[in-house]
């Protein structure tokens, strides 16, 4: 390197801070434009990052809004729910219905008779289980004849058709219990023995068949309730469709009287959504304002002013909002009729009173204006969710500017590699001129000794 070569040995010259000052001279302005042109890229990258920001804010909020399913919510109530609670969507009609809950749907449980212990041998021979119309056979062997080998033979056998075994120990002996998983008639238990030694006999329960050597402690029974008078059986606790969008869910008996069921328009949890889309939709217009603004005091321009991108995404942004809904048949088809209005300043604001109505009356048209195929929410997500995808014009850009800013990293280095050079031929250049006035001072100091030498020399300095 240049710093090996010394210099200002025969001139005295500080070389290399005269080669500092000259490198720093000829790569200054290079740097300062380098540095400019980086400092605007990075600047514009960061301001596309807060766009792609505020823009994924206002998508999230679409992607709800499209949505029947979270725009028009329904609130089912119930009038007791240690009785039943219900839940609804959106096809569930805004009505109050009379719910009485006759029964509940229960497992059907069976209780053999007493053994001695858990480890008391039973029986040989092949034990069949039903539940339903699916079916279980077991091999019972000298090896798990036991009351415990059988229930474990039972809850781990591959074909379990749904039947659970247990072995209680009471005071007055051991018990196997079978309890179906599943509730309902459809759930019913039968166990049937053949074969072996006979001593599974006690355990069958076919009463169809006069075999009931286990006890029914709980009958398989389907749920029954009647809504406005009328009948519903199910097998399951958890009735669905009988009141069209509702699903109901029994835990016990009314004894006898009624309860109450209501749906009604959630338009508090409608409201909610609108207003989130609109703060959403506001941040995104600050954002895009402050990227574009101008300082007529400081002279700053915002890094995205005049920028086609931004231009381009607010104005079709700004169209879509103003382009009416077409064939929604109802009384409004803009955003402004519904309550939704634009400002001047370009941000939307709620008038709570006309929305209130619009939703008391039109509940069902006021979804549709945001979720069918030409619905506002459709057609903003669509459009900003093409601005975020990874082909999309912000990536673009993006992806642009950084490969702007990687070329600017090049620029720099080869910057760094000429003044290294430059560097490195001036210090040259300067230690040859070092050199050549070391020589020339030492000629002038041999000449001047010569001269002092000659005759009379000192004599004539000394005259």
């Amino acid at each position: 390197m240049a710093s090996i070569i010394s210099s200002g040995i025969g001139s005295g010259l500080d070389i290399g801070g005269i080669v500092q000052q000259l490198v720093a001279a000829e790569g200054q302005p290079l740097e300062t434009r380098l540095t400019l042109k980086e400092s605007k890229a990075q600047a514009k990258l960061s301001a596309f990052g807060s766009l792609k920001s505020s823009l994924s804010g206002v998508r999230d909020k679409l992607e709800a809004m499209k949505s029947p399913e979270k725009l028009l919510v329904r609130k089912a109530t119930s009038s007791n729910e240690d009785v039943f609670s219900v839940t609804a969507d959106t096809d569930a009609v805004p009505a109050q219905y009379a719910i009485e809950v006759v029964q509940t749907a229960t497992s059907q449980k069976l209780t053999s008779g007493a053994f001695t212990g858990a480890d008391a041998a039973v029986g040989v021979g092949t034990l069949t289980i039903d539940v339903g119309a699916s079916r279980m056979i077991l091999n019972i062997t000298t090896e798990n004849n036991t009351l415990a080998g059988i229930r474990d033979a039972i809850n781990s056998s591959t074909s379990n058709p749904g039947v659970s075994a247990t072995v209680v120990n009471a005071d007055s002996g051991s018990y196997l219990i079978l309890t179906a998983d599943g509730t309902g008639a459809e759930n019913t238990l039968t166990v049937t023995q053949a074969g072996g030694d006979g001593g599974l006999a006690a355990l069958e329960y076919d009463p169809a068949n006069g075999l009931v050597s286990m006890t029914e402690s709980i009958p398989a029974q389907d749920a029954l309730i009647r809504i406005d008078g009328l009948d519903v059986m199910s097998s399951s606790n958890t009735i669905t469709g009988a009141v069209e969008g509702v699903t109901i869910s029994i835990f016990s008996d009314t004894g006898g009287s009624s309860e109450s069921l209501r749906v009604a328009n959630d338009t508090s949890a409608t409201k909610t959504l609108v207003e989130e889309f609109v703060s959403a939709y506001n941040d995104m217009i600050t954002t895009i304002d402050s990227l574009t603004a101008y300082s007529s005091e400081s002279a700053q321009a915002a890094p995205l002013l005049g920028d086609s991108t931004i231009r381009g995404i607010r104005d079709q942004i700004r169209r879509e909002m103003s382009t009416a809904v077409n064939d929604l048949d109802a009384s409004f088809s803009t955003l402004s009729e519904v309550g939704i209005e634009l400002q001047l300043d370009g941000k939307l604001a709620v008038n709570d009173t006309r929305l209130s109505e619009v939703l008391a009356d039109d509940f069902v048209k006021f979804g549709q204006l945001f979720s069918t195929t030409d619905g506002f929410a459709t057609r903003l997500y669509d459009l900003t969710d093409g601005f975020l995808q990874s082909d999309g014009i912000i990536e673009s850009r993006t992806q642009g500017l950084t490969a702007q800013i990687d070329g600017i990293t090049d620029d720099r280095e080869a910057l760094n590699d000429r003044l290294l050079a430059l560097e490195t031929r001036l210090l040259r250049q300067f230690n040859a001129l070092d050199s050549l006035l070391a020589q020339l001072s030492t000629t002038s100091n041999f000449l001047s000794q010569q001269l002092a030498n000659l005759p009379g020399a000192t004599s004539n300095s000394g005259g």
